[in-house]
């Protein structure tokens, strides 16, 4: 491999590390605030450390488009999935509210042919419903009798459909849409739009604590570094090689489970985990074939 790929590969797995920081950091913030003020500072920070960038370097002229409709409908579904997924991770554990998420894939699978009219042939069908039946492994009952709630178990669903729904949305942009604007207008729509939710805000004891301040920070930086960390990773490198980085995620999350919640992955985690992940990866693979053929 060239230089140039060991770095892209770098900041592949950066991203994922920096993915993994912000659902800590937000599980950490919920003793504090709800979850629409957790995802309030998340897209406030990283949209302000992102505006300090843009305004000193004269990039203004990236964020110039003529289709504000298409990022006020992807902003709109990312903004409401990333809540709707810090919900879910206020009631269950990391690792198993990110393997939820890692469904995305089969979403996209699913969205891409009603809404792109990309043709979806019976492999990656059939690895769509081998990826569900994953879902099912980790709803299960565990051998101790622990079942995780089924409320959390659909709001991680619903996390993984809303960003497959926004995956579409980057496929249908991507041919005049540029990274910096994308990015710009979804922390500007989400740090808006939470910020309404103030006059009701959930908030709970030292919210505003020192303590709570730190992870408000942590929460920020992870959110921007993952966003610039993605974009340089596929901007350096294939998504053939890149995309499967993103799965060392659950590593991260196991490990933080652990740390902070003496939390140790159950089989049903794990039979789930190899079961989606696996489905993911045959997905992978058969696009990038039909795009070589192509």
């Amino acid at each position: 491999m060239n230089k140039t790929l060991y770095i892209a590969i770098a900041f592949a797995s950066l991203n994922a590390l920096m993915l993994a920081g912000q659902t800590l950091f937000s599980k950490l913030l919920a003793n504090y605030f709800g979850p629409i003020e957790i995802n309030f500072f998340r897209n406030c920070i990283s949209f302000l450390f992102l505006l300090f960038f843009i305004v000193p370097t004269g990039k203004a002229f990236l964020l110039k488009t003529d289709r504000p409709f298409a990022h006020l409908i992807r902003s709109a579904i990312g903004t409401a999935g990333i809540v709707i997924g810090t919900w879910a991770i206020t009631m269950m554990p990391l690792a198993e509210v990110t393997i939820l998420l890692f469904t995305s894939p089969l979403f996209t699978v699913l969205l891409s042919y009603p809404i792109l009219r990309e043709k979806v042939g019976p492999f990656r069908l059939g690895a769509v419903l081998v990826g569900f039946l994953g879902v099912i492994a980790i709803a299960l009952p565990t051998t101790s009798g622990e079942t995780l709630p089924l409320l959390g178990i659909i709001l991680g669903l619903i996390w993984g459909l809303a960003s497959g729904s926004v995956d579409i949305c980057l496929r249908w942009m991507g041919k005049t849409e540029n990274a910096m604007a994308t990015t710009f207008y979804f922390m500007l729509f989400g740090t808006l739009t939470t910020s309404l939710h103030w006059p009701w805000a959930e908030i709970k004891d030292n919210s505003f604590s020192l303590d709570a301040l730190w992870i408000i920070l942590g929460l920020g930086v992870c959110g921007l570094t993952a966003q610039i960390s993605k974009a340089q990773s596929y901007r350096l490198g294939e998504a053939s090689i890149i995309a499967p980085i993103m799965y060392t995620m659950i590593v991260w999350n196991i490990i933080f489970d652990y740390i902070f919640w003496n939390k140790i992955p159950s089989i049903n985690l794990m039979l789930g985990a190899t079961i989606i992940i696996s489905s993911n990866l045959f997905i992978l693979y058969r696009e990038t074939r039909g795009k070589k053929k192509s």
